[in-house]
């Protein structure tokens, strides 16, 4: 019986073959496990609430002038004149 014997360049190949695809599980994996971690940290919906009262809005809210576009009648008084 004889033996077959492989070449050198044929089992470089396949070892170099086997640690490519080993390494890009590994890489995939570690991508799809990482992902939502990232997406949590950068999402600006996920954010800490601030337990602090912004005062200073409050008073530009407060010194805020309202304009209408049409002037508003005045009140009835309940005196009304008839024609």
């Amino acid at each position: 019986m004889k033996k077959t014997k492989i070449s050198k360049y044929f089992l470089f190949i396949s070892i170099f073959t086997f640690v490519a695809i080993f390494f890009y599980i590994v890489q995939n994996s570690y991508s799809s496990l990482m992902k939502p971690i990232n997406q949590i940290q950068t999402s600006d919906i996920i954010k800490p609430i601030d337990p602090n009262l912004d005062i200073s809005v409050l008073d530009q809210i407060a010194k805020r002038q309202y304009y209408s576009a049409a002037p508003s009648a005045s009140p009835a008084t309940g005196s009304a004149s008839t024609q």
